[in-house]
């Protein structure tokens, strides 16, 4: 057994040993025809990756705001395609109800959000501006590299106090501690009491990029009209504790509020709930078709490259058609002329599909370092790209290989 193993071993490397010299025998055709194969491979692996890199970049978004919450809007709630053009109303006093009545709560984060500028010694960043309480730490999994979050006795005397992301205070100060230092928010004076941890950008959008400050300082100085009430709050996240289930989190709140609003029967609640879970679903959906269409895009390349194979492959049958006539008469089988075509075409898929997958490792290098954009490229897919590659110039190299093994011998070894 082990020896009837070792000649068909045999057998098969001398058949890669003829592909390599028939291939290096015409050069540049050789080169010319694994172009196809080289773009499709390159484009598929990178279109996967893409794909990959896409949903990953989701998935740090959503964590960026916090993994196991619901966010809670001021908007009509739209659901089933019905619209309202009333204004909805979110307050501090449905947050406190909220906190009170809902069971799993670890801590809520209420927020007015407004677009502000920061100027100190010359220099100057536009960046959001959030007014929030010490909840939203914990609510968010933020925390302070440097000095202070805000506290409750900051939020109580309406302190002129502010907590910038890393990417402001890098703006402002350079490498230099701006714990202590004060800036001019809108012209007026607020000191920087501390600097939140890096949670880095994912899509392009910078989660460094804003100041924190607390929310009764925000609201008496940079509010204005743009609330309805004295206490009305443009978006509130609820943190839950490990192992709540968000769906029924949400009915609770969802009936807490209704009852709070008076909303009856089918009428449209005044405010949208959307869980973390919910953003997830419909993100790894959204991505999932991303992908695919990427793919199937990309796959047309392959297809024009494997088309090129069969093409090469039905030439070099008609141009070595006296050597396998004199083959067939030195003894080999036909199937020995059908392995010796499909390995040459195996071959040279292999040689296009490695360079592509150099290429789309390349890429994808340049395109997380440059673009700051993850294209993860594993090593379950350098082998899939391989394999894939092989296994397409099998199967556009079948007709070609079979016609050979076809040929008569006598008829092959007249031809000129």
């Amino acid at each position: 057994m082990s020896g009837r193993l070792a000649r068909k071993s045999a057998a098969w490397l001398v058949n890669v040993a003829i592909a390599i010299t028939a291939l290096r025998t015409n050069l540049m055709r050789s080169i010319l025809t694994t172009l196809g194969v080289m773009i499709g491979v390159f484009a598929v692996t990178l279109a996967v990756a893409v794909g990959s890199g896409a949903q990953v970049s989701v998935m740090q978004s959503i964590n960026a705001l916090g993994s196991n919450m619901a966010l809670i809007f001021p908007e009509p709630d739209n659901e089933g395609g019905r619209t309202s053009f009333d204004r909805g109303r979110l307050t501090m006093r449905d947050a406190r109800a909220i906190q009170k009545q809902v069971s799993g709560i670890t801590d809520i984060a209420p927020q007015l959000r407004t677009s502000i500028q920061l100027v100190v010694a010359g220099r100057n960043a536009t960046t959001t501006g959030i007014g929030a309480t010490p909840g939203y730490a914990k609510v968010t999994n933020a925390a302070a590299e440097s000095g202070r979050f805000i506290s409750d006795a900051d939020v109580r005397s309406a302190a002129r106090v502010v907590v910038l992301g890393p990417s402001v205070a890098t703006k402002l100060f350079g490498d230099y501690d701006p714990i202590g230092e004060t800036v001019r928010i809108n012209r007026a004076p607020f000191t920087v009491i501390g600097v939140m941890e890096s949670k880095g950008s994912s899509f392009g959008n910078d989660n460094d990029d804003l100041a924190i400050m607390p929310i009764s300082t925000t609201r008496q100085r940079f509010s204005g009209d743009s609330l309805a009430g004295p206490d009305d709050l443009q978006i509130l996240f609820v943190g839950f504790e490990d192992g709540v289930s968000l769906p029924r989190a949400k009915r609770e709140i969802t009936r807490l509020l209704r009852e709070r609003y008076r909303v009856r029967g089918k009428e449209i609640n005044p405010f949208t709930i959307r869980t973390t879970e919910e953003f997830m679903k419909e993100s790894a959906q959204v991505t999932g078709i991303f992908q695919i269409v990427l793919v199937a895009i990309a796959s047309i390349s392959l297809l024009v490259g494997g088309i090129g194979i069969m093409n090469i492959m039905l030439v070099s049958v008609t141009e070595r058609t006296r050597e396998i006539g004199l083959r067939m008469a030195l003894g080999a089988k036909r199937s020995d002329i059908r392995n010796q075509f499909l390995v040459e075409a195996a071959v040279l898929c292999v040689i296009g599909g490695a360079i592509g997958l150099a290429l789309a490792v390349a890429a994808g290098t340049a395109l997380t370092i440059y673009a700051d954009f993850p294209v993860p490229i594993g090593i379950g897919v350098g082998i899939g790209a391989i394999v894939f590659s092989a296994v397409i110039g099998l199967l556009f190299g079948g007709y070609p290989a079979v016609r050979a093994s076809r040929l008569s011998p006598i008829e092959a070894l007249r031809s000129e």
